[in-house]
């Protein structure tokens, strides 16, 4: 990542919560044209600033700049990913059930939030996951007749593994 790069973001991040540059300088005790300097990529802050920069703007670094821990998610989240993999792959008709209430849930959730309902959102999800990203389906089926069986052993080992 260049150093404009890292700018144009810590720009954005301070321009989304709606703060000049004079005031982040305030608060963290610099001129504002070290603020400018580093938000045109002139300079960059040392990492100690960047953590209060990106604590001023109620982010994370790894937020921040698009970087994904390996794991992101919660045992119970975890637990049901494992439960929809498996039933997805022994039962579609189940995985469709799980779909359809998924899918209803969040359209009354989302025809709530347009009438003024306060609706808790995730605010903890990394920069890259964006609404319209295309997600790969990660469930599979059995259903490749004639594969060689050390095929087969492998994807099953790779949807049995902890860490995938």
């Amino acid at each position: 990542m260049t150093k404009e790069e890292i700018g144009h973001i810590l720009k954005e991040l301070r321009v989304s919560c709606g703060m000049t540059q004079k005031e982040v300088a305030e608060k963290i005790g610099r001129t504002q044209q070290i603020i400018g300097h580093w938000e045109t990529g002139y300079a960059q802050p040392d990492a100690n600033t960047l953590f209060t920069l990106c604590n001023i703007y109620s982010t994370t670094v790894d937020d921040a700049f698009g970087f994904q821990r390996k794991n992101n998610i919660s045992k119970e989240e975890y637990e049901h990913i494992k439960k929809y993999r498996f039933i997805s792959t022994h039962s579609p008709d189940g995985a469709g059930v799980v779909d359809t209430v998924l899918d209803r849930e969040y359209s009354i959730a989302g025809k709530l939030k347009e009438q003024g309902e306060k609706i808790i959102e995730l605010t903890n999800l990394p920069r890259y996951v964006q609404e319209d990203t295309t997600y790969v389906n990660a469930a599979h089926a059995d259903d490749y007749a004639g594969a060689p069986e050390e095929l087969k052993q492998l994807e099953e080992d790779i949807m049995d593994a902890d860490d995938f």
